[in-house]
Order: C-alpha cells, then sequence, then structure tokens
C-alpha cells in the first residue's frame, strides 16, 4: 500500500501520477502493471439490517460459514512477502503462514462456498489454486498501486452480503495522497466503512514475517524505497469483516490456533453458558438461591449466610467460552479485564483460571467449563443486588507498540496502525446503543442476605 494512493472517485491518470510519490516512469521500471484476463462483476450490495441484540453462544455443530470470500494484496509492496524462491528453497513466514492457512480453509466443511480475489487496483477473481501458487512462489504482475480505504469499502460494501465473511490479507500500510492528510487517517478509515452494514464486525490478526524485496514506505521522505530489504521481519495482517454473529463464530474456529496478536471490533456479547457451582473452590457459608441447598446444585443467584472482611465468601462462576476468539479465553487477559458490575464494592473477582485435565475429568458439573472465575464477597448484602459479569472488548496494548509515525526504517511497526483502528473503532462504537453495548461477554448473577 506505500505505492500511490488511488481513490473510489474516477480520476485522469495524469491527476494520479501528480498525485502520487512516484512518477509513471519510475514504477514502470520496477514492474509490470497487471491487465487482468477477468474483472470481477459486483457482488450484491448488503441490505441494511438493525443491529441485534446481545446473542446466546450457538453450539459448536451449528458454526457453519453460507460463504468466505479472501481477498490477497498483490501491488508491488507485497512482493517482499512472496519472493521467488532461490536455489536455497527458503520461503518466509508469510508464504508459510498464509499457505497453510489457505489450506484449511479451502478443506473445512464447515464452509459451504469459498471465492478467492487478487486485490490490484480492484478485486479480481481467483481461485484457490492460482491464489495459493501467487504465496508461494511469488507475485507474477505486481499492482501499480492499491489503497487501504478503497479496498474497505469494496469489500465491506460488496463482498459481505447476507451470511457472507470477508478476510483481506495485507500489510495494511495507508499512504496517503499528502502528508498533510495523516491526521486523517482515522477520517478516512471511518468514511471508508459508513456504507456498510449495520450489524459490521471487524477482527484483526497481526502477523511478522521475514521481508526480502523493495519496501516502500507509508510516506516518501529522505530515504524513499528501501531496495534488498529487510533486516528484522516486518508486519502483516489478516482482517476479517462481516455479521458480527458469524464473525465472532469464524474467529473461534477457522482463526483457531494462529501466532501473532488479536483485536476485536463490533462483536455481539454473547451469554455464554454459566453457573454458580456449589461445590466448586467454595469458601464461606452461602448456597446457591435459585436452585435451593440440594448437592452439586448450580444457578446464578448466591444467597449469603454470613460474610466480612475477615471471613468473605468465595465463589465459582463455570463458563464456558468455546465461542470466543482465542484472546477472550486467555486467563491472562481475562484476569485483567473481567468485570463485576453492580451497586456494591463489597463483590470483586479474585482470580480467574482455565479448566485443567482434573477439572475435565472430574465428572461434576465443573467438567462442562473452560473457564473458573473466583468472586469474593467480603459483606454480607442488606437486599438481592444484580451483578453482572462482563468482558468489555477493551484495545489491547500491542496495537500501540506495533504503531509508528515513521517507518522510513523498515521494522516490526506499521504507519499510523492505530489511527486506521481508531476510525474503525468510532465507527462501529457509533453504531452501538447502550453504556456496556462493546461487551463480548455478559453473565448475569444475584448476591442476596439468606
Amino acid at each position: 500500500m506505500r505505492i500511490p494512493f488511488f481513490v473510489r472517485h474516477t480520476l485522469p491518470a495524469a491527476a494520479l501520477l501528480l498525485a502520487g510519490c512516484y512518477s509513471r516512469s519510475d514504477i514502470q521500471q520496477e514492474q509490470q502493471a497487471e491487465t487482468p484476463a477477468q474483472t470481477e462483476k459486483p457482488a450484491p450490495t448488503a441490505p441494511t439490517e438493525a443491529r441485534q441484540p446481545a446473542a446466546k453462544a450457538p453450539a459448536p455443530a451449528a458454526a457453519g460459514f453460507p460463504q468466505v470470500n479472501v481477498f490477497l494484496e498483490v501491488s508491488g509492496s507485497m512482493q517482499g512477502f512472496m519472493p521467488t524462491a532461490g536455489a536455497d528453497g527458503r520461503t518466509t513466514q508469510f508464504q508459510q503462514q498464509v499457505s497453510e492457512w489457505l489450506s484449511g480453509l479451502e478443506r473445512d466443511a464447515r464452509v459451504e462456498q469459498r471465492r478467492y480475489f487478487r486485490i490490484a487496483d480492484r478485486p479480481l477473481t481467483d481461485s484457490y489454486k492460482s491464489l495459493s501458487e501467487t504465496v508461494r512462489r511469488g507475485i507474477s504482475q505486481p499492482a501499480r498501486s492499491t489503497s487501504i480505504p478503497a479496498i474497505l469499502d469494496t469489500v465491506a460494501n460488496r463482498y459481505l452480503q447476507d451470511g457472507a465473511v470477508s478476510v483481506i490479507i495485507s500489510d495494511f500500510i495507508y499512504s496517503p495522497e499528502r502528508a498533510g492528510d495523516v491526521p486523517y487517517i482515522n477520517t478516512d478509515i471511518a468514511d471508508a466503512l459508513a456504507r456498510s452494514r449495520k450489524d459490521l464486525a471487524v477482527s484483526v490478526y497481526a502477523f511478522t514475517s521475514d521481508f526480502r524485496g523493495t519496501y516502500y514506505p507509508a510516506l516518501k521522505g529522505r530515504v524513499g524505497k528501501v531496495p534488498n530489504c529487510c533486516p528484522e521481519p516486518v508486519p502483516y495482517y489478516m482482517w476479517v469483516l462481516g455479521p458480527a454473529a458469524l464473525v465472532g463464530q469464524f474467529d473461534a474456529s477457522l482463526m483457531k490456533g494462529l501466532p501473532g496478536e488479536q483485536a476485536h471490533f463490533g462483536l455481539p456479547a454473547l451469554e455464554v453458558p454459566s453457573a454458580v457451582l456449589s461445590r466448586y473452590g467454595r469458601k464461606g457459608s452461602w448456597f446457591v438461591a435459585d436452585a435451593g441447598k440440594q448437592a452439586g446444585a448450580s444457578g446464578h443467584a448466591v444467597a449469603i449466610e454470613d460474610a466480612s472482611a475477615q471471613e468473605p465468601v468465595e465463589f465459582v462462576v463455570g463458563l464456558d467460552l468455546n465461542q470466543l476468539p482465542e484472546l477472550f479465553q486467555t486467563p491472562a487477559y481475562l484476569q485483567k479485564n473481567l468485570a463485576l458490575r453492580g451497586n456494591t464494592t463489597e463483590a470483586k473477582v479474585l482470580k480467574v483460571a482455565a479448566a485443567t485435565e482434573a477439572t475435565k475429568r472430574s465428572g461434576g458439573p465443573e467438567a462442562s467449563y473452560t473457564h473458573f472465575v473466583t468472586v469474593r464477597v467480603t459483606g454480607k448484602p442488606r437486599s438481592q443486588q444484580a451483578l453482572t459479569l462482563a468482558l468489555p472488548a477493551a484495545r489491547p496494548a500491542w496495537v500501540e507498540k506495533w504503531t509508528t509515525t515513521d517507518d522510513s526504517r523498515p521494522g516490526p511497526q506499521t504507519f499510523a496502525l492505530s489511527r486506521q483502528l481508531d476510525g474503525l473503532q468510532k465507527l462501529l462504537a457509533g453504531r452501538q446503543a447502550g453504556t456496556n453495548a462493546a461487551d463480548v461477554l455478559r453473565v448475569p448473577l444475584t448476591v442476596q442476605p439468606d
């Protein structure tokens, strides 16, 4: 994306050359413009839909995908990720990881239909075999220019019909026409997605790979393009776009087990399988009020007989998080971000733990859950108190670490990445109603006096 910017409105060729930082002759000396034999016909525009309320997690067997679209950027800036193998047969991490992911997608029985595209100045229809060969053997005819906003606009508005999920594979380096446009990158991203479906969700997966080729910085400054690059790995990304409920399922299944980082925007708040476990990890004097005092009872209301700071009550909430992205299943992430909301200061999340082999084989109610949240209460409530165990969709700290304002020296950072995600996050937040609309998980609980 570091080659001249193109916009979705038609401009004369001369105007495009004046807007770019490289001349036509400069570009043509490095690569031949792609002349596709076939141009993809526009897909139907997605209908406008009202945002749906919090959804219950579907059973794993129901997680199917009517259509998945894959878009691989093939501009000159991507050639270094997909170099032609030399005599030593070396391949890049990009080639290994993307090839393996494409193969898994092609063979996955949960996907009913797959469509593959190369992204040049527009999406060009491809096949799995051809796209896979491009990843493995290099880009034979790299495109001269691509634009992040134009790509997002096209994919979000033409390839997200009902039941479709789209994946964009790119370095996601946005190169504005002028340096003075950098402060407006977040606005450009929001504008590009403004006409997309109302229940849009986007998941961002970030990876690094060795890079062997010419590197094009986002802003052409003193250094300019960097040939024979790069001394250290550089980032690339996979963006998953689609209806919120389907993106959540896609993240939990077809994006499972990938290395790297991830961030999620616009996913629905799921009501996952959950229960207070009356006999697991308990401490103090209490019982499950909505199930009675029978052995092994489970529910969501806790009746507290007595509690104090010196002798607190502790109860464990079992959660089945299999339908959430892996980021939201990480105990360390949950420990930091899981919140207990309610009109009381005497109840808080004490710790979060993942299931062990012992819990899985226990034969008790705890065997049904992947995670266990210990809640501590330091005072007997005077009346019934409604609580919510919630997981906000907080933006991960890695985004800032992977962001740079100067990529003239290539490294493990992306120019203005945080600004791109600012625009995405602001757009989706504006479509969500309610104070806690950005939660990805909510579990209702009650504490009350015995």
